[in-house]
Formats: structure tokens, sequence, C-alpha cells
């Protein structure tokens, strides 16, 4: 029975694991390089390689080829392995922006609203940080491709929310929540909108308002 790419990737590990764990860097690089060859998968290949950097402090090389790696899986429609790669990248960094947007739309093709809610709110603090205000409607763009209404209506409303507690300028908020009432209002579901109208009261009178406001147009 042939083993599998991730099987030799297990045990391509535990065989370098034991070199990185006595300290044996050269040692450890030269047993990957005997059995990369055997991968025939360059997303595993530089998913190894960047562990085997970090693993001896190196987090610049490790973070090219963590990169990489993640790049690899996303264009082979391996989600779930660039999303593994990518949370351990951020662990690393955790402050990268452009990061946390992959990560947004990896959660989004995964279907994992959880996921993305965490991603979401980690993203407009960074964004608050930088006072890149009107990259928030950005954001509200990309949820528009969650196909669960439900989650991309509790998506809106947290965007909303959040970017209102961190301090967004009300203009950028009355855009957004704008292109959101658009957006449901192009799905047909009443419901939906209901929902959200519901969100935005529970959080503020005054949001709820400005919204009612643009239905009544």
């Amino acid at each position: 029975m042939k083993q599998s790419q991730n099987d030799k990737h297990t045990i391509a590990w535990f065989k370098i694991a034991e070199c990185v764990s006595r300290g044996e860097k050269e040692r450890a690089f030269g047993v990957y390089r005997l059995l990369s060859h055997s991968f025939n998968d360059k997303a595993i290949a530089y998913q190894l390689e960047a562990d085997i950097y970090c693993s001896f402090g190196e987090i610049e090389q490790a973070t090219l080829l963590y990169q990489q790696a993640m790049e690899c899986y996303t264009k082979s429609d391996r989600f779930l392995e660039a999303a593994a790669v990518g949370e351990h990248l951020i662990y690393i960094h955790p402050a990268g922006m452009s990061l946390h947007r992959e990560m947004v739309q990896l959660y989004i093709s995964l279907a994992m609203t959880a996921k993305i809610r965490s991603h979401l709110t980690q993203l407009i603090d960074l964004l608050a940080q930088k006072q890149q205000w009107y990259e928030i409607k950005e954001i509200v763009a990309e949820c528009t491709h969650v196909t669960d209404i439900n989650g991309r209506v509790q998506l809106y409303a947290d965007i909303i929310i959040h970017a209102d507690k961190v301090g967004c300028p009300s203009d950028v908020i009355i855009i957004c929540i704008e292109r959101i009432l658009h957006d449901l209002s192009l799905v047909d579901n009443k419901k939906s909108i209901h929902n959200f109208m519901s969100l935005l009261q529970a959080y503020s009178e005054k949001l709820y308002h400005q919204a009612l406001t643009y239905l009544k147009k």
C-alpha cells in the first residue's frame, strides 16, 4: 500500500524532530533533503522546511517558506491545510494585517463562520490602530461571499458593532450599513434584514435609526 503525502510528512517530521531535539541543524536539513524528494508535493516540502527553520529560531526564513506553503495549498484548493499554516503564521506575526485578510477569505471558502468572526475582529482592531477606516468597507464586501445568509447577517452585525466600539467615524459606519442593507435587499429576504436590524437595535438605537432612515428612502 502506498503511503499518503500526509503519512510521509509525519514520518519525515518524526525523523527530523530527533535531529532538532539534539540541536543538529545540519543533520536535520540533510534528512529533509533526503526525504523531500519523495513528497511530490511542494506545499508539504515548503511547510516541513519552514518547520525546521522555525525550530532553530530562524523566523524570517521560516515565514517566507510558510507563506509559499500557504500559497501552494490555496492554489490546490486545500483550504484547511492553508488555514492551519496561516494560523501558525499569525502566532508568529500577530499584527499581520494582510494575513488576517487571507484568513478571512480562507475561512469563507471553508464556511467556518466562527473563525471568520474571530479574524474580522482582529483585523478591525489592526485597522483601528492605523486609522485605516475606509478599509472596513472592503471587509463588508468580502462578506458578500458568505453563502450562509444567517452567518452573513451575524458577520455584518459584528463588523458594524466592533467598528463603532473602536472609534470608526460615523460616516464610514453609515456607508457600511447602507452597503449591508443593499446586499441583503438583493437576497430578497426580509427576514435577514429584520435580523440585522434587530442586532443593530440591541447594540445602538442611534445606529438602528440611521439604518431605518436608509430603508425608508
